[in-house]
């Protein structure tokens, strides 16, 4: 069974996850989800999105693994109209519903939601004291603010066009892969704006290991209860 049809407290993953976004579905925001072929989940996303009001635009289907989720992201992103937000999930992750909300377009180049978590596992964004971000770097703890697995662009094309000057440089796979959160840097070099949000970590759930899906059966968070 793929991991997010596994069921925790009533619920497959994959609908934690999405309750995730539900500020982008009020918004009127269309998803995009990129698939292995072989997994055969195209009628399984369209089913579990109809029940959560989820406007279904496109479904990929690779039959590779890609050098990293940036890449990935890039194949959702090549067709997709050039000046509307853009912005990036993983499928591991639960944020209470409503706490993340996406931008204006014209209020940032760049947002990045995150959480103090502890430990090294994630990526991190380095803020000024005007709380802009002044670096990004993935696995390497440059400050307590952690990345919550989302990340947001003001449109499709600066993704793609930034996609294409981080990864041409020398530097830019990082442990042989190409991550999204560096390429931000791009953006701050350039004097762009990037901020954060900074999410309580009581409301957030980790779903990407078995001993974190079985954390997150035994201690909710709190907002779970209001979730019908």
């Amino acid at each position: 069974m793929p991991k997010y049809e596994i069921e925790v407290l009533g619920r497959p993953l994959f609908d934690w996850s999405m309750l995730s976004l539900t500020s982008f579905r009020d918004a009127g925001w269309r998803f995009r989800f990129a698939i292995r072929k072989d997994t055969n989940a195209k009628e399984y996303i369209a089913a579990r999105c109809k029940a959560l009001g989820i406007i279904v635009d496109k479904v990929v289907e690779l039959d590779h693994v890609t050098d990293g989720q940036a890449t990935t992201a890039l194949l959702l992103a090549e067709d997709a109209p050039a000046d509307v937000p853009f912005a990036v999930y993983n499928i591991d992750t639960f944020v209470a519903p409503g706490l993340m909300v996406p931008p204006a377009p014209e209020s940032c180049d760049g947002w990045i939601p995150c959480f103090r978590a502890p430990g090294d596992g994630w990526s991190f964004v380095r803020l000024d004291e005007t709380h802009k971000a002044v670096e990004v770097r993935e696995k390497l703890r440059i400050s307590d603010f952690a990345t919550l697995g989302l990340y947001w662009f003001a449109n499709v094309r600066m993704y793609c066009e930034l996609y294409h000057q981080h990864f041409s440089r020398a530097d830019g796979m990082e442990k042989g892969e190409r991550y999204i959160a560096p390429m931000y840097n791009r953006l701050i070099d350039a004097g762009r704006r990037v901020i954060i949000s900074d999410i309580p970590v009581a409301d957030v759930g980790m779903l990407g290991t078995p001993e974190q899906v079985e954390d997150f059966k035994q201690s909710p968070p709190e907002a779970i209860k209001k979730i019908k």
